[in-house]
């Protein structure tokens, strides 16, 4: 593979990971190679790649009908991953508790009065969009780029996991958003022990719930 193709297929990559992410392809969403790189405008070979590099990571699955789809949440699969995210996630809101700076703080609320409008006006997708931004800045904000990396990806791999559950649970969402509040008042107030229990327990919070068998995918 030349490395012009090798650079396709990364960039196919990335933006299928971040439409599937962000819910633009939706659980049990069918993955056709020839309408994503038309919309992507690029060859199927790079895509082809990309599905293929996603479907090793679990995020898509390939079917008895030979065709890929986007994972359905497994229940198991996303309490390991949510007990990761929890330890990640706490140790990041500390360290941005730490270490944030004015601008980060703007950034931050600028990001929280977006979500506020978003739960305001009911565009739980929007706001399930929003979110996922805030955590990512977190970790940004922490400081350590191990962390970023490791964490990120670990959120990322929960939310195709259990992107579900804000859709079809309005309660929670406000919860959460609640939640979200807490912990940017913490790093706000640089209390690292604050900031760390706040995202720990907005984790922990959703652990509960599926443990309790509450049905949310």
């Amino acid at each position: 593979m030349n490395n012009e193709n090798t650079s396709l297929a990364e960039i196919a990559y990335k933006k299928l990971r971040e439409a599937i992410i962000m819910g633009k392809y939706p659980p049990g969403y069918q993955i056709v190679e020839l309408t994503i790189a038309t919309q992507f405008n690029m060859s199927r070979s790079p895509v082809r790649i990309a599905i293929t590099r996603l479907q090793t990571e679990g995020i898509i699955e390939k079917q008895k009908n030979k065709r890929f789809y986007v994972a359905h949440a497994n229940r198991k699969r996303t309490i390991d991953t949510l007990y990761i995210r929890e330890v990640l996630e706490g140790l990041a809101a500390r360290l941005a508790a730490m270490n944030r700076t004015e601008k980060d703080i703007e950034i931050l609320e600028k990001c929280m009065e977006q979500m506020n409008t978003f739960n305001q006006e009911k565009k739980q997708k929007d706001l399930y969009i929003e979110s996922v931004k805030f955590h990512k800045f977190i970790f940004k904000v922490a400081g350590n780029e191990q962390l970023e990396k490791i964490g990120v990806r670990n959120m990322e791999q929960e939310a195709v996991f259990s992107y579900r559950s804000l859709f079809q649970n309005s309660g929670r969402t406000s919860e959460a958003h609640k939640e979200h509040k807490e912990i940017l008042k913490c790093i706000v107030d640089k209390d690292p022990d604050g900031a760390e229990k706040a995202a720990k327990n907005h984790i922990h919070i959703l652990i509960k719930k599926i443990i309790m068998g509450e049905d949310i995918f």
